[in-house]
């Protein structure tokens, strides 16, 4: 036979609560004071994620420049140790040609063996007053100085960089300036050039960088006689031309 149908007392959609004192009511309690401290740890987790994220806005941005600019200091010296290098293995002069305008660098190779750095010549005497003196003053010029070696081509050399563009030394880095001891004044814009020769012997330079937009700079000081460099913190001026003793005990000092 069917069991009768048994009709409950209370209405539907109402849960019974247990009475206080006994084990569901204390089960029910605990976990309800769990899920509440779990809460508050993930709370306290978010918090402290975004004061490091906050910090990371505010110093990362000076650590990042700080980065970069090491990053292009680096580029420049590995650049002159290779120049070094190939100077001495093909027995062809070569250069780093310094981008200013577009922080770009180009380690170029010269086609034959022979090539003279000009030193650019002040003027001196009075100019020349009509067309056939300036003729006359150019001839004799040419005449007193003698033959001029023919001047060298130079290409990009293919090992440093993939493109004739040469590589970049980073977001954000700017060249300052560029000093030679063969340039009469400071290079600051345009493009400036390091040369080496055969024999590992190269130009005394400091090539100046800085970060956009912010306080961070540092200078990649060349040697003339060993073609080592060192970088430095700040922006440092090329200081006055030492004889070849006083530069090679300097360098000996330094490594």
């Amino acid at each position: 036979m069917p069991r009768p149908y048994r009709l409950s007392a209370e209405p539907r959609g109402i849960t019974r609560r247990a009475p206080r004192g006994s084990v569901l009511g204390r089960r029910g309690r605990s976990r309800a004071g769990t899920q509440a401290g779990v809460t508050l740890v993930e709370v306290l987790i978010v918090v402290a994620l975004i004061a490091i994220l906050s910090g990371a806005v505010m110093f990362g941005g000076g650590m990042l420049g700080a980065s970069r600019l090491r990053g292009g200091a680096t580029l420049i010296a590995n650049a002159v140790r290779l120049g070094i290098a190939r100077a001495n293995t093909t027995g062809h002069a070569g250069r780093l040609t310094l981008d200013l305008d577009h922080g770009r660098v180009v380690l170029e190779e010269a086609t034959g063996s022979v090539m003279l750095r000009e030193k650019k010549k002040p003027a001196g005497g009075a100019d020349a007053a009509t067309e056939a003196e300036q003729k006359a003053k150019v001839e004799s010029d040419r005449i007193i100085e003698g033959p001029h070696a023919p001047r060298a081509s130079f290409h990009p050399v293919a090992s440093f960089a993939d493109t004739a563009q040469g590589r970049e030394l980073g977001k954000g880095v700017e060249i300052a300036q560029v000093q030679t001891e063969h340039d009469d004044a400071p290079v600051t814009t345009g493009r400036a050039y390091v040369y080496f020769w055969p024999g590992g012997l190269t130009e005394r330079a400091h090539v100046e960088l800085k970060h956009h937009g912010t306080t961070e700079a540092l200078t990649v000081i060349i040697s003339p006689l060993t073609g080592r460099t060192k970088i430095e913190k700040g922006l440092i001026d090329l200081p006055e031309a030492r004889t070849d003793k006083e530069e090679d005990q300097g360098d000996r000092s330094n490594f």
